[in-house]
């Protein structure tokens, strides 16, 4: 990874929060982190397309 690269954005913390809320129940710590990572490497995913075209 170049570190020229690196842009400071969107965290997927704001969704992370908005999946714990719908949920209407506590999870734990394990879920969380899975549903984060899973959030994070979409919009790395995404972040690539648009990079590309």
């Amino acid at each position: 990874m170049d570190a020229k690269m690196i842009t400071f954005g969107d965290t997927a913390m704001d969704k992370l929060l908005q999946w714990l809320r719908s949920s209407g129940e506590p999870k734990d710590i394990d879920e969380l982190l899975h549903q984060y990572l899973t959030m994070l490497s979409k919009l790395v995913a995404e972040d690539s397309e648009e990079t590309q075209r």
